[in-house]
């Protein structure tokens, strides 16, 4: 209802005014025409007022900014001035003070002038210099970024809350009273204030850079006798040669026409595309003394240089305002920039190979920094390091050593001992692995000590309260094991020990027979010779596991153990008297063998000659039967093999032996000595026995049966088990613990050549084989 009225009433008015104006329309006309005529009128009245009135004076034309006639010149302000600017004092001057700078070709700027008359007032002052472009110019900030700047000046330039862009702004001025004004008397001055900012915004590398050269090039125009810099990893970007370097290189070049060793590695380091790596990096120390060891195998007499030119400086200003020639007797000297020769490269390589030298070295102490002084970090340095004296660990253990030979240059200890000289930690489960044992020889191949025994060289792995004996020997006295006649040899003494050892009773005389043996083998070389004799003397009261050497033998064809067994025979045979318990060692040997126990009696028969013995000659008690007499006058030997031996009887005579036969017997059984080179080798695997086996999904395991092959990825995966687990497992698996250990252990040695299973209160797998496996099976 209230929408209809409000329409009504707008349609009345409508209406009305509608009827008003055509009731009215000759007066409105008129009025409208009237207003618009005295609008004309009042427009044109305007304009020619304001067409009528003075005019102001022309302005005086303003010079352009960049003419020097028309700016005031700034000057320099002494250190010993103080000065206000924009409301604040500055002390300590070192900045120029006015609208510009002239420069050196007629050119002036206002980038690093303090102008006065410019604002420098804002509420919040640019402390950080955000708003400051990357080369900053007074005349160009803004009125908050000089705010700051002037604070910044006026508070000792010192605050490391301001940021660099001040620093910078500052240094630039610094540039230009140096090199385009330069005043001798005041450089000095200069330098200092530089290295007092480079002290406190060294942080910042851009500052660094740039302050450093100019550093080095104030020094040079000052006259400034400048020592060359100290080899460090850490270098400053640049895109040529330090200065500093080019000229004591120049100098270098012009008195000995070569660069030495330290000198190479000064430019090295100063190649701008020379970037150490990490390994370089970490053991800056040892890649320094590595690289000069290198080189001075590969330039014995220094490296001889051909250049192009001499050595010309000029400045370029952080500012980017100016560059000028440095002037000086340095034009005199050649300059190594300008070579013509492969020299950068040929010390780029050095470089690198000597950091790739450095990786495993690094690696550990990267691993393990509080270690980097163990013997264990100093044998993975290079060769030429672990011989340096410099090194400390080493050697101070060659000179321990040399000292305890004395003058006959060798001595007998324990395995246990020399470990602890060395250094090396004893290990928990008490069982020295061959990975320890390699180390240990490592080391005392540095100080040229040989060790037997040396699983390198065919021995066992001796146990830490077994005997070993250390002699001098170049280079560790390293040997060929594999060489025949070697070979042949140590095989006539391992089998000499096993049969010596046989009684029980090892004498003087049996040793110096093996010794004497060895000596006699013209065909050794003299280290081969010791190393034989110490490991006969070493392993002679500890003879290797009969059991396991005769599972060996037993592999053998049927012609060799026949050759083996006869050997074995003469050596027993060469004592005044065979001690029943050898003739069980050889009942056993032949066993082993499998040949007829009877072979070893009738063997020793034949070795007592007749000397009118009217007796049978009795190896054990036999049985005889009554009634049945031997006549007086027709006594013969009963042939050795028809008696029936008694086990559990002990034998009650003994065998006396003709010394002119058994020299002949020995002199025989060397015509074998090949066939026996291998087969008393302690540490070698015998060859996996034929079973059948599951093979390995990963193709990492391949050898071993499905229960061997989860024991080991047990251990691969865990690292470590307590004794009593691993037994557990072992059982549920229907394996002997000890039978499990020995058989995995003898697929390592085929696969890896050591143990992979360490022993004791946890049973614990080798950590470096646990990385070797993990490779094979990625390799797989």
């Amino acid at each position: 209802m209230g929408i209809l009225i409000v329409l009504g009433l707008i349609f009345w008015a409508l209406s009305a005014a509608y009827h008003f104006v055509q009731q009215n329309a000759a007066v409105i006309a008129g009025g409208a025409i009237l207003i618009g005529v005295l609008l004309l009128l009042w427009s044109i009245g305007s304009r020619a007022k304001s067409g009528s009135a003075a005019s102001p004076p022309q302005p005086v034309r303003q010079e352009p900014s960049n003419k020097p006639a028309r700016r005031i010149l700034a000057r320099w302000v002494a250190p010993s001035e103080v000065v206000a600017v924009a409301g604040g004092k500055i002390s300590g001057g070192l900045f120029y003070l006015g609208d510009v700078v002239q420069l050196h070709d007629g050119r002036s700027t206002d980038q690093y002038a303090i102008n006065p008359k410019l604002p420098a007032s804002a509420a919040r002052p640019d402390v950080e210099g955000a708003s400051m472009p990357y080369w900053p110019s007074y005349a160009g900030i803004t009125p908050a970024a000089r705010r700051a700047f002037l604070n910044w000046m006026s508070e000792g330039r010192s605050s490391r809350t301001y940021g660099v862009g001040h620093v910078f702004l500052f240094f630039y001025g610094l540039e230009h009273r140096a090199f385009v004004d330069p005043d001798t008397t005041s450089l000095p001055a200069l330098i200092q204030e530089v290295e007092r900012l480079l002290a406190v915004y060294a942080d910042n590398n851009s500052f660094r850079g740039y302050a450093t050269r100019f550093l080095s090039y104030a020094r040079i125009a000052a006259g400034i006798p400048i020592a060359p810099p100290m080899p460090s990893p850490e270098r400053t970007v640049s895109s040529e040669v330090d200065v500093v370097i080019r000229l004591h290189l120049g100098r270098a070049l012009q008195q000995n026409g070569a660069v030495g060793p330290d000198d190479a590695l000064l430019w090295a380091l100063a190649i701008p595309d020379v970037y150490l790596r990490t390994p370089a990096v970490r053991c800056f120390e040892e890649f320094e003394r590595l690289f000069r060891y290198r080189f001075n195998e590969r330039y014995p007499n220094g490296l001889a240089l051909r250049t192009t030119g001499n050595i010309s400086l000029s400045y370029k200003a952080a500012s980017g305002a100016f560059e000028v020639s440095i002037p000086g007797n340095h034009d005199r000297y050649p300059d190594i920039s300008q070579t013509s020769g492969s020299g950068p490269a040929d010390l780029k390589r050095i470089v690198q190979e000597c950091t790739d030298e450095l990786d495993g070295f690094s690696r550990f102490v990267g691993r393990r920094p509080e270690a980097r002084e163990s013997m264990q970090a100093a044998l993975l340095l290079p060769e030429p390091l672990q011989r340096d004296p410099a090194d400390g660990r080493i050697h101070l253990f060659g000179q321990k050593m040399h000292r305890s030979m004395g003058e006959h240059k060798r001595a007998r200890t324990k395995m246990r001992n020399m470990l602890e000289a060395a250094g090396f930690d004893i290990p928990t489960s008490g069982k020295v692995t061959p990975t320890l044992a390699d180390q240990l020889g490592s080391v005392l191949d540095c100080i040229d000590i040989a060790i037997e025994p040396d699983r390198r060289y065919g021995s066992g792995v001796p146990q830490l309260d077994d005997q070993v004996i250390i002699f001098k020997a170049d280079g560790g006295g390293k040997v060929d094991p594999d060489r025949s006649t070697y070979r042949a040899v140590k095989a006539q003494v391992e089998v000499a020990v096993l049969a010596a050892a046989a009684d029980g009773d090892a004498s003087a005389d049996e040793l110096k027979r093996v010794i004497a043996g060895v000596r006699e083998a013209t065909d050794l070389t003299p280290i081969e010779q010791a190393r034989l004799i110490a490991y006969a003397a070493t392993v002679f009261n500890s003879p290797p596991k009969q059991d396991r050497v005769m599972r060996k033998l037993g592999e053998r064809s049927p012609e060799e153990r026949t050759i083996i067994a006869d050997a074995a025979l003469a050596i027993i045979a060469g004592n005044d008297s065979v001690d029943p318990s050898e003739v069980r060692f050889l009942e056993r040997l032949h066993k082993a063998l499998g040949l007829p126990k009877e072979r070893v009696y009738s063997a020793l028969h034949r070795a007592s000659p007749p000397q009118g013995a009217d007796e049978p000659v009795a190896i054990s008690q036999e049985v005889r039967t009554e009634g049945i007499p031997i006549p007086a006058s027709e006594k013969a030997p009963i042939p050795v093999a028809a008696v029936k031996p008694e086990a559990e009887t002990p034998p009650v005579s003994t065998i006396r032996i003709d010394a002119v036969r058994l020299a002949r017997t020995q002199r025989e059984t060397q015509t074998v000595s090949a066939l026996l080179a291998n087969i008393f080798e302690e540490d070698v695997p015998s060859p996996a026995q034929p079973a059948p086996a599951v093979p390995d999904t990963t193709g990492s395991l391949a050898g071993l049966d499905a229960g061997h092959a989860e024991l080991v990825e047990l251990l691969e995966i865990k690292g470590a088990l307590p004794r009593a687990e691993f037994e557990q497992r072992a059982k549920d698996l229907k394996l002997l613990p000890d039978g499990a250990i020995e058989r995995i252990n003898d697929w390592a040695f085929d696969r890896f050549e050591e143990a992979i299973i360490e022993d004791g209160e946890d049973v614990v797998m080798v950590e470096h084989l646990r990385d070797r496996l993990a490779e094979l099976r990625e390799a797989a």
